[in-house]
């Protein structure tokens, strides 16, 4: 009985464990093992995931900087690149279309775009003789400050013609650049340029905390940044190690301490290679840091997300999510393939009202884009042919040029052959050697005479243009008394002067003036002035020639006291074929080149020829001649 009942117990005891595990197994639902297994497959990439994060997280934020502040410098760059040549194009083409000193208003509402300010005209003594307006709410500045025009009209020098761009400068307390550049005719071109269109785009330019943009000149001083005090004073930021880089015309990416900042600042920069200016765009690299911190939180409570969801709602809404999206993401990789016509299509009919909305986007975003591409594509075309007509034109003028100048030198080396017949006929006509002539064809032979000498003198006149503006007259430049010069010159042109009842007077100083030039040229060029005042001058008159050094400069001048030159033709008057208009001038005749040759040659000796009021009336013409090297 006994044994029988502890087996019996035992019995009974084992068949009561059995219902308990039971019971704790189904304490587990089918959801909770999912979960479990979920969590379980989920937990070690969303660990390995966070480790990566945590580990390469400021990497990426550099990364990031790397490409993005360069992209962004870069943009910038070719920003103000486009703006800087468009802005000296309508500079040149405001002053290469202005046909006189009193420049019109054809190019204010031009210039105004590009943020000129106006182009004021300069001679060398630093006076203003022209104006074309630009900007409408500037200021116009009647006379720049003398070391500011000094440094202007140097910066033009060196730019040999073509138009250069200063350092940031400042007129009337205000930040500008000045645009500058040398003319034929021996004036000065200077623009004001403001800096607001640099200031905006540099405003563009704002991200994190203390993240910007800053442009600084060529020669580093700040042209705009965040802190307007630097920018209203134009800061000296040439110490900073990334300036210098932009000043050596560098582009990259580079890290370095900025004192102003107190903080170690990452990065990118370039330079505008049209005018040296340099574009970085900064970002503290405790604000990387920061993010960085920040994308591993998120990163880590994503995972806790992930964890917690994965096993509920990732399976359940998985393939609803996947469907839509995998749909709109075919369209764009068709999109990106160049097909503008592609739709999104065959959405499944679960697709949530965000993901529709997404697809109608995508599909207006298409239209437009294929619209914007269609018009850009037209716009080039039109471009294109634009283009190609303003090349077409421009070799035709410039055909023109070269068959106008073949036909002067052929016409006047023609003209010279009978010409020079016809002169030696009637000479010999005039003094008799074929048969004695009456009163009345004498007469009539010395008017021929004088006649055909004059037309020599042009054809000789026009031959000589010919050859300067071609570059076929040489120079032989070597050391000259003045002095000696002028005496020669007076007394070769004194009978000229004495057949129209007009005499020297000539004023030279004790010591000797020396010039380094061509003596030829330069007598030709007293010739032509000595004739222009003879002719113009009343019988019994007076030519004053004068000799001097003024501002270091050898001056010759010559006086008359004819009917004199009008202020406002006093610079046509050495352009070719042009005459004062007025009855005395017409009296007289002329061609119109003397003076135009007088000024070529002058500038090829680096000198300056002008006209101005005598001192008792009339016309003087100055001629200033750099002194030679040991005078």
């Amino acid at each position: 009985m006994f044994g029988a009942y502890r087996a019996g117990g035992i019995g009974i005891s084992a068949v009561k464990t059995r219902p308990s595990a039971r019971k704790i197994a189904g304490f587990i639902p089918i959801w909770a093992m999912t979960v479990a297994m979920m969590l379980v497959l989920a937990a070690v990439p969303v660990a390995i995931f966070y480790k990566h994060v945590k580990d390469t997280s400021f990497a990426r934020e550099l990364s990031y900087v790397n490409q993005n502040h360069l992209i962004i410098a870069q943009n910038l760059s070719r920003a103000m690149s486009r703006f800087a040549s468009d802005a000296q194009v309508t500079f040149n083409l405001a002053i290469n279309q202005s046909s006189s000193v009193d420049r019109s208003m054809a190019f204010a509402d031009a210039l105004a775009a590009y943020g000129i300010c106006e182009i004021q005209i300069y001679d060398n003594s630093g006076n203003v003789v022209g104006r074309i307006e630009g900007k409408p709410e500037h200021h116009p500045v009647d006379r720049l400050a003398p070391e500011l025009f000094a440094d202007l009209r140097t910066l033009a020098r060196d730019g040999n013609g073509e138009s250069v761009v200063s350092g940031i400068r400042i007129l009337d307390g205000v930040p500008h650049f000045f645009i500058a550049r040398k003319l034929d005719n021996g004036l000065v071109a200077i623009a004001p340029w403001s800096t607001a269109y640099v200031n905006e785009l540099q405003k563009s330019i704002a991200f994190g905390e203390r993240g910007h943009s800053m442009v600084v000149d060529q020669f580093g001083h700040v042209v705009a940044h965040p802190n307007p005090q630097w920018q209203a004073t134009a800061k000296d930021a040439s110490r900073l190690s990334v300036v210098q880089e932009m000043m050596a015309g560098r582009t990259g990416v580079m890290q370095f301490y900025s004192p102003p900042m107190a903080a170690d600042m990452i990065a990118g920069f370039t330079s505008v290679p049209e005018t040296g200016w340099g574009v970085m765009v900064p970002q503290p690299i405790s604000e990387l840091e920061d993010h960085a911190r920040q994308v591993q939180r998120a990163t880590l409570a994503f995972a806790g997300v992930v964890l917690l969801l994965a096993s509920s709602i990732g399976l359940a809404f998985s393939r609803a999510l996947a469907a839509p999206i995998e749909a709109v993401a075919s369209s764009a990789a068709g999109l990106a393939r160049g097909d503008f016509s592609t739709r999104v299509s065959g959405l499944p009919w679960f697709a949530p009202r965000e993901t529709r909305q997404l697809a109608q986007a995508f599909d207006s975003m298409a239209e437009e884009l294929q619209t914007k591409t269609d018009n850009l594509r037209l716009a080039l075309d039109n471009a294109e042919a634009i283009s190609e007509e303003r090349a077409r034109l421009l070799a035709a003028a410039e055909e023109a040029n070269r068959v106008k100048s073949q036909f002067v030198s052929m016409v006047s080396h023609e003209l010279r052959t009978p010409l020079t017949s016809i002169k030696g006929a009637l000479e010999l006509m005039e003094s008799g050697a074929v048969g004695d002539l009456s009163e009345q064809s004498t007469g009539l032979v010395n008017i021929a005479i004088k006649n055909s000498r004059r037309l020599a003198l042009m054809i000789d006149d026009l031959l000589d243009l010919e050859k300067m503006k071609t570059g076929n007259v040489s120079f032989n430049f070597e050391r000259l008394d003045l002095n000696a010069m002028l005496a020669e010159v007076t007394e070769a042109n004194a009978t000229y002067a004495a057949l129209r009842d007009v005499s020297f007077e000539v004023v030279v100083p004790d010591q000797v003036v020396m010039t380094d030039g061509d003596g030829d040229r330069l007598t030709q060029v007293m010739a032509n002035l000595l004739s222009n005042s003879v002719k113009f001058s009343p019988a019994g008159a007076k030519v004053r020639v004068a000799l001097g050094v003024q501002d270091g400069a050898a001056r010759i001048s010559v006086s008359d006291t004819g009917p004199g030159v009008p202020a406002d033709k006093r610079a046509e008057v050495f352009e070719r074929f042009v005459q004062v208009d007025t009855s005395d001038t017409r009296n007289v005749g002329g061609s119109g080149l003397r003076l135009s040759i007088a000024k070529m040659i002058v500038d090829r000796h680096d000198g300056r020829i002008w006209c101005e009021d005598g001192d008792d009336g009339g016309a003087r013409f100055v001629v200033a001649l750099p002194l030679a090297g040991d005078a």
